[in-house]
């Protein structure tokens, strides 16, 4: 197994809450560029932290869908994660007054029941 692919497997097993991988998309709001794969590690009511295969620019603003769900999104920010190459950590955050973003992923079922995460997340802080 490659030195990425350790570092990788090593980022997802912190957060527990998502069970998908690059499972939600970024759509250009003028609908004319690429569509960009994006693979979530946490999330708000307003916000989400993701990972993505590319570097994204910030202040743009994008179309998150999530299942069904359509949201107007402005990205917040974009670095190179853990100095793998062509990985970033993004967070985007919602544009929309009446949007969650936590609820969608939850409808949809990208996350686990939150009592587990949360037995879990103390098991690792009091170890």
């Amino acid at each position: 197994m490659t030195k990425a692919k350790n570092l990788d497997q090593r980022v997802d097993e912190r957060d527990g809450r998502f069970t998908a991988e690059f499972s939600l998309k970024l759509l250009p709001l003028d609908q004319t560029g690429k569509v960009i794969p994006v693979r979530p590690m946490d999330v708000s009511l307003r916000g989400l932290g993701f990972l993505a295969r590319e570097a994204i620019k910030i202040g743009s603003i994008h179309t998150l869908l999530i299942g069904e769900r359509r949201f107007r999104v402005e990205l917040a920010y974009c670095s190179s994660h853990l100095g793998i190459e062509g990985l970033f950590r993004c967070g985007l955050f919602l544009r929309e007054a009446d949007g969650n973003l936590q609820l969608a992923c939850e409808e949809i079922g990208l996350l686990q029941d939150n009592h587990s995460y949360r037995s879990v997340y103390t098991k690792r802080q009091v170890s």
